[in-house]
C-alpha cells in the first residue's frame, strides 16, 4: 500500500506547526490559567462568611444549635377555663363612645394548667382590657376581625400565663356597640 505524497507531508506541516506554536507561545500564557485556579480556590473560602451569615440569620444555624423540642403533654382532654366578661370603651377617635362585649373561654391542656390560668386571670383581665382599649370599633368587624383579635388573644394569653400554653380562645359572645 502507497502512500499518497501529499498526505504525510500534510501530517508533517501540522506537527511543525504545533511545535513553532508551542515555542511561540508568550510567558504571560502560561500564568492566566494559575492565576484563574488559584481564583478558583480563593472564591469558596470567600464566600464562606456570607453563606454563613445567610445561614445564620435565616435561623438554619441558630436551630442546628438549640434545637427546639416540643414539650409531650399527657394525652388529656381539653380543660376550658372561663373567663370573666370583660366591658370596655374602645377608640373611637372621633368624640363617640364605643363599647365592646366580651366573654370567652380559654382552651388549655389539662387540669394542671386550669388552675395555673386560674390563678393568673387577672393579669389575663387587665391585658385584654388594654388590648382591647387601643382598638378601633372597625378593626373588630367581621369575621377577619374576629380572627386578627382571637389570635392577639391567644399571644397575650400565652405570655401572661407563661408556663402554661393557651391553645385557643373561644368567644361565648362578642358585642361590639
Amino acid at each position: 500500500m502507497s502512500l499518497k505524497p501529499g498526505a504525510k507531508s500534510a501530517a508533517s506541516k501540522a506537527k511543525k506547526a504545533e511545535a513553532e506554536g508551542a515555542a511561540l507561545a508568550l510567558p504571560g500564557d502560561q500564568a492566566a490559567p494559575r492565576k484563574s485556579r488559584k481564583l478558583l480556590y480563593l472564591l469558596p473560602l470567600a464566600l464562606l462568611p456570607l453563606i454563613g451569615g445567610g445561614l445564620w440569620f435565616s435561623g438554619v444555624i441558630p436551630h442546628l444549635l438549640h434545637p427546639h423540642q416540643p414539650v409531650k403533654q399527657a394525652d388529656t382532654k381539653p380543660v376550658f377555663v372561663k373567663m370573666p366578661e370583660i366591658i370596655t370603651n374602645l377608640d373611637a377617635g372621633d368624640g363617640n363612645d364605643s363599647y365592646v362585649k366580651l366573654k370567652m373561654s380559654l382552651e388549655v391542656a389539662g387540669p394542671q394548667a386550669a388552675q395555673q390560668v386560674t390563678a393568673s386571670i387577672p393579669r389575663l383581665v387587665d391585658l385584654f382590657q388594654s388590648y382591647l382599649r387601643a382598638m378601633h370599633p372597625d378593626e373588630l368587624r367581621g369575621a377577619v376581625g374576629t380572627y386578627r383579635l382571637r389570635e392577639a388573644m391567644i399571644a397575650r394569653a400565652n405570655v401572661a400565663a407563661a408556663p402554661v400554653a393557651i391553645n385557643n380562645v373561644l368567644f361565648d359572645e362578642l358585642i361590639v356597640q
